[in-house]
C-alpha cells in the first residue's frame, strides 16, 4: 500500500514521490514527481496515476485519458486551477 508523501519505485525502476493522493469518484488517484536515482531531487516529469486494488495487492496505472486528467488534476491539486486560468489569461494577452 502507497500513501501521501512516500517514495514508490514502478517494475522499471523509475522511483516516484506522492505528492498528492485523493479518493475520487471511489477511486485512488495519485500524483507523482519523479526523483532521481540518488532519491535526493525532483526530475521534472509528472504524471497522474489511478490506483487498482486487486486480490493480491493494489497496483498503480498512469492514467491516460486527457479528459479524465482534466477532470481530476483540478481536485486533486486544486492550485492547478488557479495556474490554468492564470494561463488563460496570459494567452489572451
Amino acid at each position: 500500500m502507497n500513501g501521501l508523501h512516500t517514495l514508490i519505485e514502478f517494475e522499471d525502476g523509475d522511483k516516484w514521490f506522492v505528492a498528492a493522493e485523493k479518493v475520487i469518484d471511489n477511486s485512488k488517484y495519485s500524483y507523482l514527481v519523479r526523483v532521481n536515482d540518488n532519491e535526493d531531487d525532483f526530475i521534472d516529469e509528472y504524471q497522474l496515476a489511478k490506483s487498482i486494488v486487486m486480490d493480491d495487492g493494489e497496483y498503480m496505472v498512469t492514467v491516460k485519458d486527457k479528459k479524465e486528467e482534466e477532470r481530476i488534476i483540478p481536485i486533486l491539486i486544486p492550485e492547478s486551477l488557479n495556474i490554468a486560468e492564470e494561463f488563460k489569461k496570459l494567452k489572451q494577452l
